[in-house]
């Protein structure tokens, strides 16, 4: 008789994330109208505690569209033809800002960063001295692809020393890592809800801090549906440009009410728990961490010798409902990466690296040095 399969799917994915029940109950209720003063204040009121969450004075917008949508409309609002842009490397989607930036035709140079690095700010400090000038930097917080968290405010202190632009992919960072855009001098922060906001995909959010409010009137790039400039007037009178995702805004007024209720720092102290819980259960099965800094949103792990990531993840897909994923583009085949940004806590870990020690025992994998549920349970009690 074959083994029972699970009857029930956890995600530990870097995105979308599990999705709280409160949130769920948000998004059955009956979809209002979006022109309408019920709706407006709602809106309104997420928008002031986006505000708060990205730490800014400035203004924030929603967007109806991936965190990627958010990253094309910061280059498409701030960029013109005849400015440089510097986007800096080191995974998947720091290389995403230097496909952005082609394909818009903005001129740029790609500060290249050894995947599962953190980008050393004094490289970006000659980068800017001898390559440039450049207009604006294009940054990476957290490194989904890779599992790496980048030194944000040295490299903030960098930029505005010199008068250039700092533009932050936070998608794996917003509500997981400290990020007060203000007090760290980053003129843009884009995020994503389907990550540390706990929320389906759709709906991409944009702050621009106070300094930098008259940067989207100066770009001369052509815009339409992500044209901050229309976002702007029409946040003025409690709407959006465009029809918005409105059962998603209901969703995220109450996955913002979570992380208020919770309370900001122990959001990010949390979030740094499950991070060392998670290295810590893993290492003890002979699993290292890809990343040298590693994020608290997702982490990166190399199997030990003999076994094919690949066969991990899908190990914990059939014989535990767990879905995991696996490296992508060079990493493919090289590591897997668990995702625990949200609603997680202990006994989620405890779960993953118990299904961990299944998996590698049953791969043939190496005997643990010790229990990675005990592991998991001592990392996550130590400050």
């Amino acid at each position: 008789m074959s083994a029972p399969r699970p009857i029930k799917t956890r995600l530990f994915t870097p995105g979308p994330v599990e999705v709280p029940p409160r949130v769920l109950r948000a998004l059955s209720q009956p979809p209002p109208h979006h022109r309408t003063e019920g709706f407006r204040a709602t809106l309104l009121a997420v928008t002031e505690k986006l505000r708060a969450l990205h730490g800014t004075a400035g203004e924030v917008w929603l967007l109806p569209a991936s965190g990627t949508g958010a990253m094309e409309a910061a280059v498409s609002n701030l960029m013109s033809p005849e400015r440089r842009a510097l986007a800096i490397g080191g995974g998947k989607f720091g290389e995403r800002w230097a496909g952005l930036l082609e394909a818009w035709g903005v001129p740029h140079q790609t500060l290249e960063v050894e995947w599962g690095a953190s980008v050393d700010p004094a490289a970006v400090e000659a980068a800017l001295e001898q390559g440039g000038p450049f207009d604006t930097v294009f940054a990476t917080h957290s490194e989904t692809s890779t599992g790496a968290l980048h030194d944000i405010q040295a490299i903030a202190r960098i930029t505005r020393a010199r008068g250039v632009r700092l533009v932050v992919d936070a998608i794996t960072s917003l509500a997981i890592h400290p990020l007060p855009q203000d007090e760290w001098g980053v003129d843009v922060v884009v995020c994503g809800s389907q990550k540390g906001l706990m929320i389906p995909p759709g709906i991409a959010t944009l702050s621009l801090a106070p300094w930098a409010a008259s940067a989207i009137d100066q770009a001369a790039l052509p815009r339409y549906y992500f044209d901050l400039r229309k976002a702007r007037k029409s946040l003025a009178g409690g709407e959006t440009a465009f029809t918005p995702p409105v059962s998603l805004v209901l969703a995220l007024a109450e996955s913002l009410a979570m992380i208020e209720e919770e309370g900001l720092v122990a959001v990010h102290e949390r979030h740094g728990a499950l991070s060392r819980a998670t290295r810590a259960g893993a290492t003890a099965l002979g699993f290292t961490a890809f990343a040298a800094r590693p994020s608290h949103a997702v982490t990166a792990l190399r199997p030990p010798a003999g076994i094919e990531a690949g066969a991990v993840v899908k190990r914990l897909r059939e014989r535990h409902g767990m879905i995991l994923a696996g490296g992508q583009d060079r990493l493919k085949g090289v590591i897997l990466r668990a995702g625990h940004m949200g609603a997680y806590d202990l006994a989620d870990i405890q779960a993953l690296v118990g299904a961990l020690g299944e998996c590698a025992r049953a791969l043939g994998g190496p005997a643990p040095v010790r229990d990675p549920v005990l592991a998991a349970s001592e990392a996550w009690d130590r400050a």
